[in-house]
């Protein structure tokens, strides 16, 4: 016992709540990949089991690497990598891979890289180091717009485009940040304008944009008819605003009065169906009819597939996973209140929780169908490196716990930090 104390050092509590999501998610994925299996590994379920343990012990490893590092170090880390990270959001924006009508990664290696996870792990990092350090003068409007509000803005506006949910997500763990950092009310109605504003100026350059497309398509379809080539029936293609508003129109819809089954209704069909039937025990392990019909119930509709196989019961338990998760950094915040560790954490571990909650949300039918995994349960390689950096991040911060340090102390061992990397020359 004292081997495993000096290896996995911090939260214990933390550490058997990753172990158990990684366990539930080995079990679960290798039953609702068998479709998968038969579409790209001839049918071998263990090929795709081996591939997602090989990334889930990375996820690991990202996290045992991560808790080994002083917290206070990954401060300057998010200093010195904020404006690249921007940069890579806009690459990725431009000369992405396309997957789904949308840029979101790019291949490094041969392997999908989803920029916008580390992305939203740096903001958060970035966002706690400058509540910190700004101590008061945050009160001032200029201050808060640059050193704040403009990171934010930048971050989620870069993803905004090509993955809305993810944008909100972010944008409301880093409000509900800035409201513990103790920043202005109006300061964050501010912020909120701002957002709705570039939102609607978006929207409005799409909607010219999809107009303008969609004439050229009509004008091309019509001379392809002209000279007798074969052609479909011409579709116009729909503006970000008119996908949006379908998606949200789509969960009030009376569902006497719907085709279920055609495209638009088929995954929240399936997902209620693998819902509602597995009542409060489930099927049993591997026994799920509807992960041969729900796309990427690996993924996107995981939790429906623990619900159809484990039941109620099954799913109270990986809720309850999440929430003891999110209990033991509210504990972090309340042993060390508006210190960069506590910020910091709390920030990382609100993003998890809000991820876990709207994959839920999305898998029960109460929130519009979106692309977010289960933190640490479902298949992806980006998505499990990610939370894996996130959980030992705010491990570091747990191993300090026992430490005599104040918030004064944080400051100057976070200055202490950048100026010693940045300005050697300043040590004279």
């Amino acid at each position: 016992m004292n081997i495993v104390n000096r290896i996995l050092k911090g939260d214990k509590v933390i550490w058997i709540v990753a172990l158990l999501l990684g366990i539930i998610s080995l079990i679960v994925v290798y039953s609702a990949t068998s479709a998968l299996a038969v579409s790209k590994y001839s049918g071998s379920t263990g090929t795709v089991l081996m591939k997602h343990l090989g990334m889930l012990v990375f996820g690991f490893l990202m996290m045992f690497a991560a808790s080994k590092i002083n917290y206070k170090h990954y401060a300057k880390a998010a200093l010195l990598l904020m404006i690249p990270c921007l940069a890579l959001l806009l690459y990725t924006l431009a000369f992405g891979q396309n997957l789904n009508s949308a840029n979101r990664s790019i291949n490094v290696g041969g392997f999908s890289f989803q920029p916008s996870e580390m992305a939203k792990i740096i903001l958060i990092t970035y966002l706690a180091r400058q509540l910190v350090m700004m101590g008061d003068t945050k009160d001032n409007f200029k201050d808060f717009l640059v050193k704040l509000a403009l990171p934010i803005l930048a971050t989620a506006g870069l993803i905004f485009s090509e993955n809305l949910s993810t944008a909100l997500i972010l944008v409301t763990v880093c409000m509900v940040l800035l409201f513990i950092g103790r920043v202005k009310f109006l300061h964050l109605l501010a912020l909120v304008g701002l957002c709705v504003v570039g939102m609607g100026f978006y929207l409005a350059l799409d909607a010219v944009k999809t107009s303008i497309d969609n004439k050229h398509r009509l004008k091309e379809h019509e001379q392809a008819l002209t000279i007798g080539a074969k052609q479909g029936e011409y579709k116009a293609k729909q503006n970000r605003i008119m996908t949006w508003s379908n998606r949200l129109k789509s969960m009030g819809e009376d569902k006497g009065e719907i085709n279920r089954f055609d495209d638009k209704h088929l995954q929240r069909t399936y997902a209620d169906i693998a819902v509602a039937s597995g009542s409060v025990f489930g099927k049993g392990p591997g026994k799920s009819e509807q992960r041969n019909f729900l796309p990427h119930p690996y993924s996107d509709f995981i939790y429906a597939i623990i619900i159809e196989e484990y039941g109620l019961l099954g799913g109270i338990i990986v809720l309850m996973l999440y929430v003891i998760l999110f209990t033991r950094v509210i504990r972090i915040v309340g042993k060390r209140p508006l210190t960069f560790g506590s910020l910091m954490a709390f920030g990382l571990g609100f993003l998890v929780i809000m991820q876990g909650m709207v994959n839920m949300g999305v898998s029960i039918g109460l929130l519009p169908v979106t692309g977010q995994p289960l933190p640490f349960v479902s298949m992806g390689g980006t998505s499990l490196m990610a939370t894996g950096l996130i959980l030992g991040m705010i491990l570091s911060v747990t191993c300090s716990m026992d430490e005599s340090i104040s918030k004064e102390q944080e400051i100057q061992a976070i200055t202490e930090i950048s100026e010693n990397e940045r300005e050697p020359e300043s040590r004279d």
